[in-house]
């Protein structure tokens, strides 16, 4: 009996919870796609067993962990929309132990149809999961698996326990459910208003709002994050933006948002232009679920981040690749025989490029902030004449078209972005070199690529005109060759033998640098050929194989891009699938109030506009503001990284908004339906 009626409930509320059950489909479909990927030994031999391979176990871990915490949070939903229900059924008799039982089985025809359809979905798009998973890992190869017996009885046992702890759960929420509540309806939880105390913790959130916006944009808490020292004292202040911007959102709608629709409620303006009921009933709304509109604006936040993170990283990860070793081979000229013989032995081609000159000086910034620039310190530059830059850029795309005068130079640093100085401050410093007789060079342009990779220079490189470059003192100059390789992959053991002695004792030039107040006092020691020293301040190759690093790199990129990514999509599909229940939930049980205001003589139509119009500032403003506060943390973080790419957020941010504004319509439709069918000649009291 019990079983049966919970198939007629099952069925009953099957379009209600539609969306929902896709939702925890979606999720078993991705943990089941990633455990498939992990256990994949093809994949594993095609990444040469990369240990980043582990970001896949911690993805399902991450889903499981989300599946608990959506599905816990949405029965709390289920349960309100049957409160009446379950009241009814405790008047005929039953047991609270049998209706624990009755709603239970009732949640888990959903949970495993949802689960079986998950399968389903991760056994037909687990080839199409991996292969994108390939692809950004550059990785050019086929995946045929689709089944794993391994992932299957994982993902079925992970998720029955999360069915099991869960129904544990509801049973203690049923047990705990008074019967004069479930009968007559849910007793606000909202305590009487105090004016005072509510307009004083309105004045809260809003200055706490405030607050945190302008530490995301004034306060330089950023350098904590680059250096991941969390348990400095300035790391603090990225915990009190984290905690005033989520107590902030908390009390806007606790109280920011009801106390300005109250007082919005007594102008006469506004009684005039709209109905006196939506302002009512929203404050009251608002009130009530600030905890659910919170978390859905966190949710939305942390989707945005989650995504714009992973846009920042694939754009930062693939220019950082294509700056640091964007030809296949450079050596030092002194090296070229040995690197070359090597190559010719493992039956390889090499082809030469181009080739350029490189001299090393003492020099010094003058200009706005050209102490924090230069960090107190005289710079070492590396400087290569415009002639060489420009044979370089032939074989080079992402360097910057240049054309110089005598006393002009280019400035190339891969890390000025952490000196916090806008470009345009350094654009108006000169340069000043140790040498005499050579004028002051003003800084043209600024470029973070380095011609034939930045692996080959100590730290920051000066392109100068050829005139400048021909009086420089060739003390301390070397010479740069590039070439293509042919006919040796790029993870062979031939290139990973020479990427890995390229990091190793002779293969590394090394520089000491003495610092003095003056710039003529500046004395440098350049070390080559001898094993490496501890004491040495700066360290490049003598020479650079574009292959297993590049690879390796390149694979741990794509892995984590296509991790975050996924979370973040799973999160925006989720949560908005959890939302939408709560508002329906909602209309359950407010339908006795809908009820009256057809009987006072309210028409259809009216509670059709009045549904549309609440559920557009109650749905989709915490949604909105979800949105503008993960736009503004991707612009900080963007604007202090140097990497953040507008467009592919923007995109990104889009896509989240079709997700949402596709649930959005699709609650109000149930909603107005709902309403709709309420009948005041036939509606009795269960």
């Amino acid at each position: 009996m019990i079983a049966q009626t919970a198939f007629k409930n099952f069925r009953r509320h099957i379009a209600s919870r539609s969306l929902y059950m896709v939702a925890i489909s979606l999720l078993v479909m991705a943990a089941y796609a990633s455990l498939t990927a992990y256990t994949d030994e093809h994949l594993r031999t095609l990444v040469n067993s990369n240990p980043m391979l582990v970001m896949l176990l911690v993805l399902f871990v991450a889903i499981l962990v989300f599946s608990l915490l959506i599905i816990f949070y949405a029965n709390r939903f289920l349960l309100q929309q049957q409160h009446q229900e379950i009241g009814v059924e405790i008047l005929s008799g039953l047991s609270r132990g049998q209706i624990a039982r009755l709603f239970s089985y009732e949640n888990v025809l959903g949970e495993g149809l949802a689960l079986v359809a998950g399968l389903v979905l991760g056994m037909l798009f687990s080839k199409l999961y991996g292969m994108l998973l390939l692809r950004l890992m550059n990785v050019s190869a086929q995946i045929d698996r689709w089944f794993s017996f391994e992932a299957l009885w994982m993902t079925v046992v992970g998720f029955l326990v999360i069915f099991i702890v869960i129904a544990l759960i509801d049973s203690f929420r049923i047990s705990r459910l008074k019967l004069a509540q479930l009968v007559y309806g849910r007793v606000s939880r909202t305590t009487s208003p105090h004016p005072r105390r509510d307009f004083a913790l309105a004045c809260v959130g809003l200055a706490l709002l405030i607050a945190s916006y302008v530490g995301l944009f004034k306060l330089d808490w950023f350098p904590t994050i680059e250096n991941m020292r969390f348990d400095q004292a300035s790391s603090f202040a990225l915990y009190f933006i984290s905690f005033a911007l989520f107590v902030g959102v908390w009390l806007c709608y606790r109280n920011a948002l009801p106390v300005f629709l109250s007082w919005l409620r007594r102008q006469h303006w506004a009684f005039t232009r709209r109905h006196l009921l939506d302002f009512a009933v929203a404050g009251k709304k608002f009130r009530q679920h600030y905890q659910s509109l919170s978390l859905t604006t966190l949710f939305v936040t942390a989707s945005i981040v989650m995504l714009g993170s992973a846009a920042a990283m694939f754009a930062f990860g693939n220019r950082s690749l294509q700056e640091e070793v964007p030809i296949d081979l450079v050596t030092d000229r002194q090296h070229q025989a040995q690197v070359l013989k090597k190559i010719a032995d493992a039956g390889g081609r090499s082809k030469r490029l181009t080739y350029f000159s490189i001299k090393i000086a003492p020099a010094q910034l003058t200009g706005p902030r050209h102490e924090q620039i230069m960090a107190g310190h005289t710079l070492p530059l590396e400087i290569i004449s415009l002639t060489d830059y420009q044979k370089a850029s032939r074989h080079q795309n992402d360097l910057l078209p240049l054309n110089l005068k005598r006393t002009q130079s280019m400035y190339i640093s891969r890390d000025f972005y952490l000196q916090h100085v806008p470009e345009r401050v350094l654009l108006q410093n000169k340069v000043k070199l140790a040498q005499s007789g050579i004028p002051d060079l003003q800084i043209k342009a600024f470029s973070r690529s380095y011609p034939l990779g930045g692996y080959l220079f100590f730290n920051n490189l000066l392109v100068v005109n050829d005139s400048v470059f021909d009086q420089l003192s060739s003390k301390n100059s070397r010479e740069l060759l590039a070439y293509q390789v042919k006919r040796l992959q790029p993870a062979g053991q031939t290139l990973t033998e020479l990427d890995e002695a390229s990091f190793k004792d002779r293969a590394m030039r090394q520089l000491i640098y003495h610092d003095a107040k003056h710039l003529k006092d500046v004395q440098m020691t350049l070390l080559r050929d001898e094993p490496q020293d501890d004491q040495a301040d700066y360290l490049s190759n003598n020479y650079y194989v574009r292959g297993p690093v590049h690879a390796l790199i390149e694979r741990s990129l794509g892995l984590a891009v296509f991790v975050v990514g996924t979370l973040g999509i799973l999160t925006t599909f989720a949560w908005a699938s959890i939302f939408s229940l709560r508002q329906l939930a909602e209309a359950q049980n407010d339908r006795f109030e809908y009820l009256t205001m057809k009987k006072i003589g309210i028409s259809q139509s009216a509670l059709t506009r009045f549904v549309v119009n609440y559920h557009r500032f109650v749905y989709l403003l915490p949604v909105l503001f979800g949105t503008i506060n993960g736009l503004l943390i991707m612009q900080v973080v963007g604007g202090n990284l140097d990497h953040l790419q507008l467009r592919l957020l923007y995109l990104l941010t889009g896509i989240i908004l079709i997700i949402y504004e596709g649930f959005h319509h699709f609650t109000i439709r149930r909603y107005r339906r709902i309403i709709e069918q309420l009948k005041p000649s036939t509606q009795r009291l269960k």
